[in-house]
């Protein structure tokens, strides 16, 4: 006998991501949830009035992803329970550009991985595929005009400005190459050739976000709203990176290299300065393991000797727990 569907609430999603919102002020709410910063507050919420947003989050195909984009993850099946039309951007012409962090010959290849990874990551969470747009850059920004906005762009921005710009995500080099300072011009045109409202990205990308909002309008583009997340330190203490094995869990690696890491972890006692902001085990549990549980308790099970299985209501239960040791 077939099973009967159960019918779920007009306001319900039928993965599990989490309840759909369904009001202007459901929908800021969820989009704005475990930001650090957004630009655009008021235009936001303008929008959210009329009509949903159209928004792109890009990563350029450097090195290996790990477990830290499980972050901007949680973020974009928020903005799918907010009703937003989301892109996501193979930025594999920025790659190239960071000081050839992907080789030109290898271009191909590492967006098809990072395409395989991004995906599987998705899938992980319940994220459904088929309501994400999937684009690679050089399928449009090697065109004509996308090009010719690039040069317009270099005749306007100063090549002090373009560095400044790019100072926390671009390889700098006492003589930097041209590419790394076109790398955040790029990245402002594909707020427009991508037609979105909004960028979304993390906090390090902010100069490149300002950036774009002066020169857009001078070549007659509109400004975006611009969403960012915080920066989640690594298992070191400083920003987990692709470039340090010691501060980063890597999608590849085995439960033995995890538990390793994890238990290894820097993690100052609550007497310390800074003891929250540096703690990446805490970090990765606010920005990723309790959004995904949707007000469900975390359960760790413990063994009796340790005091036996136990329920976190939320982060901030399991920050009062930490500091109270």
């Amino acid at each position: 006998k077939k099973k009967k569907k159960k019918k779920m609430a007009a306001h319900e999603d039928e993965t599990t991501m989490g309840p759909m919102a369904t009001t202007p002020e459901e929908k800021y709410e969820l989009i704005t949830r475990n930001l650090q910063e957004v630009v655009g507050e008021d235009s936001l919420k303008e929008l959210l009035k009329e009509r949903d947003l159209e928004l792109y989050w890009g990563t350029a195909t450097t090195g290996r992803p790990h477990i830290a984009y499980f972050v901007p993850m949680c973020k974009l099946a928020d903005f799918l329970r907010a009703g937003c039309h989301v892109t996501v951007l193979f930025a594999d012409l920025h790659a190239y550009l960071d000081n050839m962090k992907a080789p030109w010959e290898l271009l191909q290849l590492r967006v098809k991985y990072y395409e395989e990874a991004i995906k599987a990551m998705l899938e992980s969470i319940n994220v459904p595929l088929d309501k994400l747009k999937f684009v690679q850059g050089t399928d449009f920004q090697l065109s004509r005009e996308y090009t010719l906005d690039v040069y317009r762009l270099s005749s306007l921005v100063s090549q002090r400005n373009a560095q400044k710009a790019g100072a926390e995500v671009v390889k700098q080099a006492a003589a930097p190459p041209l590419g790394g300072l076109l790398y955040p011009l790029l990245q402002a045109l594909d707020e427009e050739y991508l037609k979105v409202d909004a960028q979304f990205g993390g906090v390090d990308q902010r100069k490149i976000f300002n950036l774009a909002s002066e020169a857009l309008p001078r070549i007659g583009y509109k400004k975006r709203i611009h969403l960012m997340n915080p920066m989640v330190p690594g298992l070191t203490g400083d920003k987990m990176s692709a470039s340090n094995i010691k501060s980063k869990i890597d999608l590849l690696d085995s439960a033995k290299s995890v538990r390793a890491k994890v238990n290894s972890a820097y993690c100052l006692p609550p007497t310390e300065k800074d003891w929250e902001s540096t703690n990446g085990v805490l970090a990765f549990a606010k920005s990723v393991v309790f959004p995904l549980l949707h007000g469900k308790p975390f359960n760790i099970p413990r063994p009796d000797k340790w005091g036996g299985p136990i329920d976190i209501a939320n982060y901030e239960e399991l920050v009062e727990m930490y500091s109270s040791e």
